[in-house]
């Protein structure tokens, strides 16, 4: 994937400018991960008066930063200039037009965070020993061990979007807080559920519908609403998608 970020400048001279007969432009453009830094430096010789035998030379140097979208992949990205051209404006005006081509920018894959709920032989022996005897504290002992598991696994999260996508930040004060509120939703919501083991948890981004989040798991309304509160999603909401695959 290539982009073109193009800079427009206006270099003032300290004499009248009569006419540009020659002019070059260099760079000390580097890219550092989600960075580009460096100089462009504009420099030639001109005339103060159109038909002068006399000769000036000029060089100014412009410094250039650029912010890369942090969604792009930059390990093989090339920096070059795609397009250069000037155009005198008056007798002390030069205004220079300059594109910088990044080339072989890919977009990062977006993480999906996945919970697995393994249960074991033991697990369903005492599933179906709460279903025959109705024992109550059977059933406390189920939810007790499928919340240990949640709380030992290692919950990932999304990539921090920048520029003019939303950005997600945890706040450190309240994570442990939330991290608990969320599953216990997820444990309101499968406690009973005999047919999946494996619940993917997913963000919300700033362009998803419904249909799409649809579409990309192969799952139907009806299933997710089972598990979600469909009316009340937004960016950055975290849906439960169940799965049967291994």
């Amino acid at each position: 994937m290539k982009k073109i970020v193009p800079f427009t400048k206006d270099l003032m001279f300290k004499t009248k400018i009569g006419e540009i007969t020659s002019i070059a432009l260099d760079n000390t453009l580097k890219l550092d991960k989600e960075f580009v830094s460096g100089e462009f430096i504009v420099s030639g010789t001109y005339k103060m008066l159109e038909g002068s035998q006399i000769e000036e030379e000029f060089k100014y140097n412009i410094p250039v930063d650029i912010t890369i979208d942090s969604k792009y992949d930059t390990s093989k990205c090339m920096v070059s200039i795609d397009d250069f051209s000037y155009e005198i404006i008056n007798e002390e005006k030069l205004k220079v037009n300059i594109s910088v081509m990044l080339d072989d920018l890919d977009i990062k894959d977006d993480p999906i965070e996945t919970i697995e709920v393994m249960v074991d032989a033991s697990d369903r022996e005492s599933e179906e020993i709460k279903e025959e005897r109705k024992d109550e504290d059977s059933v406390e002992d189920l939810l007790n061990d499928i919340d240990a598991q949640l709380s030992n696994m290692a919950i990932g999260s999304g990539n921090t979007a920048i520029n003019n996508e939303i950005t997600i930040n945890n706040n450190s004060n309240n994570s442990k807080e939330s991290e608990k509120t969320f599953e216990d939703e997820i444990l309101n919501n499968i406690s009973d559920d005999k047919e999946y083991s494996i619940y993917r948890v997913y963000t919300v981004k700033e362009n998803d519908t419904l249909d799409i989040i649809y579409d990309k798991f192969n799952v139907t309304k009806e299933i997710l609403m089972d598990y979600n509160d469909l009316d009340n999603i937004s960016v950055g909401s975290k849906i439960i998608i169940p799965s049967t695959d291994e």
